[in-house]
């Protein structure tokens, strides 16, 4: 009679045996080393670049918080120099020079109601709310900056021509701002442009179109001119831009034409006469 051969041995000689379908469990999720699995793959955790398999007890992980830099989204006073503020812009910075910019005449001239700060890229840009209390708004901007040229109208000129070969519209040109000697400015589409006389240095300031109506826009141009410059490189004195002193824009007052017919103006009041003393 021979010897009854070993389990193991037997099994090596028959091979695999078919399991039961019921017995079979899942085997780990098997991740390439040369290609990184999809990142929609509900097999597969990403964890800051690290692969696990997904399964019982394990979910992704809670990204980080990104860290938002001040001024980016939400006014930022820390600084100490100015209120900054961009809306997507990370890590801004204040704006490099002072250019005559008066917060409350444009929010007086535009009907804005809160200021939410500025920041420098490219030029320096302003920005502001037309409703204090309003959530989802998007932001009144307005930007100003120094520019080559002589003058208003050569900084015009130079513009204009740049203009005319990006836009390929030979009618583009500025001209003169009615009311605002020795300014000029000019529109294309929803963007508008103005030149300023005053300073030692060209200034061009820049709109939307909606901020502010054609008066309003007349009247922060005539405030920019009128503000004495400030020279580069003088320290700043507040957070918020002022004109240093703020410029201010006289009201004429009115004559007896422009009243209502209804209202007659007044005659000047006559001198009383003195009492006469008791004989």
């Amino acid at each position: 009679m021979l010897p009854r051969p070993r389990t193991a041995v037997l099994l090596a000689l028959l091979g695999p045996l078919p399991a039961c379908p019921q017995a079979t469990e899942p085997g780990p999720t098997r991740v390439s080393a040369e290609r990184p699995p999809a990142a929609d793959d509900p097999r597969v955790i990403n964890d800051t670049g690290d692969y696990y398999a997904a399964g019982p007890g394990r979910s992704s992980p809670t990204p980080a918080p990104t860290a938002v830099s001040p001024g980016t989204g939400r006014p930022d006073e820390t600084n100490g120099k100015c209120r900054l503020y961009a809306p997507e812009l990370p890590d801004p910075e204040c704006c490099e020079r002072q250019l005559g910019f008066d917060v409350e005449t444009v929010k007086a001239a535009c009907g804005l109601k809160l200021y939410l700060g500025e920041s420098f890229h490219a030029t320096c840009g302003f920005y502001f709310l037309a409703d204090a209390k309003a959530t989802g708004l998007p932001a009144t901007w307005f930007r100003l900056s120094s520019v080559h040229g002589a003058s208003p109208r050569d900084a015009a000129d130079a513009h204009d021509e740049y203009t005319r070969k990006l836009s390929r519209d030979p009618e583009f040109r500025s001209v003169p701002v009615p009311g605002v000697e020795g300014a000029f400015w000019s529109q294309q589409d929803d963007l508008h442009w103005a030149f300023l006389p005053g300073w030692s240095v060209v200034r061009q300031f820049t709109w939307q179109e909606g901020s502010c109506s054609e008066e309003g826009i007349k009247q922060i141009l005539t405030a920019l001119v009128a503000a004495p410059e400030i020279a580069a490189g003088t320290g700043r004195t507040a957070l918020i831009p002022t004109a240093n002193p703020p410029p201010r824009v006289q009201i004429e007052p009115a004559t007896p034409a422009d009243l209502a017919p209804d209202t007659p103006a007044k005659a000047p009041a006559k001198p009383s006469k003195p009492a006469k003393k008791p004989a």
